[in-house]
């Protein structure tokens, strides 16, 4: 490859964009740490939906899960739900009676990469001749085919049920801009398309004999997305690969990341603000190019003072692409990328913007604004101003932070989705139902062999799922137990025992609570002392309640700074405190003043409550420091320790405060509450009057604050 320069100043640049791209994340240990919270998501999320017998698979793909991305490049979260419980069939050999199938069905109106979908009988394996629903196409040769519009109508109307917003883009729908979810269905055959792929020369020997045969066991998905010059594109569906260019992705280099985080940083503040919404180059034409560069070029152009090269080659391969009109997809090369998203007078816009960045030696990454790319580049060569600039340390525990919060709001939301399902069960029978979830064998997901990882990330997922669970049975069965006067045994001691290391405080605040309803108030304090000496200042409160956005939240700096100390796992059980949850059937194991908490819709209150709350909204539930406090000053109390007591509520009344300023507290008003019930205990009935219509003020509607505004001015 001939340089365009001098050989030094690539050199040296390289070495100085990659300092750059480090201070920015761009590291081996924030890119790995990426991939496991997303794949350890994608796990949790699949053996959830596993547990409950539903037959949907999830992954994540795109930016985050590769950890091909920056604190401010606002990558959103890709997700492929994948129904496995169709049977897609390349040819009718492939049906299978009882189940819904589909035949592939290459129709003479379909371009490359797209295919419709023959709806097929259950009982035999022939053609469907009558449509089932509005979603059901007939041709005009009698043939019905799905259509690629039914999932988005149905999802559109859930999200209008429930009050959500509504986003839609391409096959993606969605509640929010930042997450894209995706539906599919699961290719049983490599389409035909591939096939070239598999067998074309590679002159360099990526991807390996050993990733192709993974790949083409991985095969393919389908998603509801027509072609975008089709006169019939409401009954087409795209064949994706996206297992294939994820496992593409993840067998990179650090160094391959940092030629393809350059490239997108180049799009975002050069390229695009250039064409000016004249077209649009994405990040899967400069992935494209990404693979075709790793396949042409030599080993040893993969280097530290080479980047620059790297990122040149890619450059011209887009160029090229523009001259020629087509954009080859990586895997099926007859599909044009360039199709929908740059028409040919684009092209040549394109084709300039490029030209002027090869040209210049890539002279504009000193203007990409992006994570201060630029003044970080120049600070690395002049001595200028860096007052914009985030330290690697910080940036790095920035990325930690948003990792752990994601995956430890998620964990608790998989929880909170399968005790969803427990709504209206009596003690007895929710306790039936979550012994029969924890004991049940892991069924397994759809793996391929070479997805140990994810295999043992199901085991470990599902051991942490059924400790949550257990948590929650064991407070169920005590709670009966109480009820009815019967000693507890020790199968729930056992269970309370195996759940202790969900996180630092949650499950010991729920075995001292049924201890102080228990009255065995000095066992209690015992638990309690506990749980405040391993609560120390490097622990983060977290919610799955719907109320923790990690996206926006930022957790303590003396929690990021300690987890990101630590190893490529950083959900760190040990250093987060979810908040504790009582469901009505748990309701002898609570305090009876949290029992309000449990009714706290008046009226019609329900209707108006945000849907992420209504899961929850006739639980009790409390973050796990103000309950701490609650349950010392009530276990103080009983037991006569007057000192001790008043200890127990300045640190309450102190939780409350420090929560409220530092954003710690997800559940405030109840916070509230404990600490004015609290006052009403130290016969101060005015302020704690106060206390609730201030929560009152805060939120009018679905608070317990309007019950207990009656009981102490005698409303009835």
């Amino acid at each position: 490859m001939n340089r365009l320069v001098s050989g030094w100043f690539y050199d040296v640049m390289s070495l100085r964009l990659i300092a750059a791209l480090e201070d920015m994340g761009v590291t081996e240990l924030i890119v790995g740490r990426r991939r496991h919270t997303f794949l350890q998501d994608e796990s949790a999320k699949s053996v959830s939906l596993k547990l409950r017998g539903s037959n949907v698979v999830f992954y994540h793909f795109g930016s985050m899960t590769e950890g091909t991305t920056t604190p401010s490049m606002g990558s959103d979260i890709d997700t492929l739900y994948c129904n496995d419980g169709v049977n897609i069939m390349s040819g009718w050999p492939e049906w299978e009676r009882g189940r819904e199938n589909l035949l592939m069905v290459k129709h003479e109106t379909c371009s490359p990469q797209h295919y419709r979908l023959q709806e097929a009988r259950r009982d035999l394996p022939l053609p469907l001749t009558q449509p089932y629903d509005e979603y059901c196409v007939t041709d005009h040769d009698g043939k019905i085919y799905r259509s690629n519009k039914g999932i988005g109508h149905r999802v559109r109307q859930i999200n209008a049920d429930a009050n959500l917003p509504y986003f839609h883009a391409g096959p993606s729908h969605s509640f929010s801009e930042m997450y894209d979810f995706v539906p599919a269905y699961r290719c049983r055959t490599l389409p035909a398309e591939c096939d070239s792929w598999f067998t074309r020369s590679r002159p360099e020997n990526w991807p390996t004999l050993e990733m192709l045969q993974v790949a083409r066991e991985l095969g393919c998905f389908l998603i509801p997305d027509g072609h975008c010059f089709s006169e019939h594109s409401d009954v087409e569906w795209r064949v994706s690969p996206s297992l294939i260019e994820r496992h593409l992705m993840f067998s990179m280099e650090t160094i391959h990341t940092q030629c393809y985080v350059t490239l997108k940083l180049l799009k975002k503040d050069t390229i695009n603000p250039y064409l000016n919404g004249n077209g649009k180059l994405t990040s899967f034409h400069c992935k494209t190019a990404l693979f075709y560069a790793r396949e042409q070029l030599l080993p040893e152009m993969w280097t530290v003072d080479r980047l620059f090269d790297c990122i040149m080659y890619c450059l011209t391969l887009l160029r090229d692409w523009t001259t020629s009109g087509h954009c080859p997809h990586y895997i099926m090369d007859e599909v044009n990328l360039f199709d929908g998203k740059i028409d040919s007078e684009q092209r040549m816009h394109l084709h300039a913007i490029l030209t002027i960045i090869i040209d210049t030696h890539l002279a504009p990454l000193a203007f990409v604004k992006t994570d201060s790319l630029g003044v970080r580049l120049l600070h690395n060569v002049y001595t200028v101003a860096i007052w914009d600039m985030t330290p690697r340390r910080a940036v790095n525990q920035g990325i930690t932070g948003f990792l752990s919060g994601f995956g430890n709001v998620q964990q608790m939301t998989n929880v909170r989705d399968i005790l969803h399902f427990t709504a209206g069960c009596s003690p007895d029978a929710m306790c039936l139902y979550l012994h029969s979830l924890i004991t049940q064998p892991l069924q397994q997901l759809h793996r391929h062999r070479s997805e140990q990882d994810l295999c043992r990330l199901d085991v470990v997922n599902r051991d942490s799922l059924i400790r949550y669970l257990q948590q929650h049975l064991a407070s169920t069965a005590a709670s009966i137990c109480l009820q009815h006067g019967i000693q507890i045994g020790s199968r729930i001691w056992s269970w309370y025992s195996a759940a202790m290391n969900t996180d630092v405080a949650s499950t010991r605040l729920k075995l001292a609570s049924m201890l102080y309803c228990k009255g065995d108030l000095q066992l209690a304090a015992v638990v309690l002392e506990d749980v405040e000496r391993r609560y120390d200042n490097t622990v983060q409160a977290m919610c799955g309640c719907g109320r923790m956005d990690p996206l926006v939240k930022k957790p303590r700096e003396a929690f990021t700074e300690a987890v990101n100390d630590e190893n490529i796992n950083v959900l760190s059980t040990n250093r987060v405190a979810y908040c504790v949850s009582f469901l009505p059937q748990e309701a002898f194991c609570v305090p009876p003043f949290l029992h309000y908490e449990m009714v706290r819709a008046v009226g019609d209150d329900i209707q108006h409550s945000h849907p992420a709350d209504r899961d929850w909204m006739n639980w009790a539930v409390v973050d796990s420091r103000p309950f701490l406090h609650y349950l010392q000053y009530l276990t103080f109390r009983g037991l006569g320790f007057r000192h001790r007591q008043k200890q127990a509520l300045r640190s309450l009344i102190s939780s409350n405060l420090d929560g409220f300023r530092h954003g710690q507290l997800f559940h405030p008003e109840t916070a509230l509450h404990l600490a004015t019930h609290c006052m009403e205990m130290e016969n101060r009935p005015d302020l704690a009057l106060q206390g609730y219509l201030a929560s009152q003020s805060r939120i009018p509607r679905n608070n317990a604050a309007n019950w207990h505004i009656r009981r102490l001015t005698r409303i009835q």
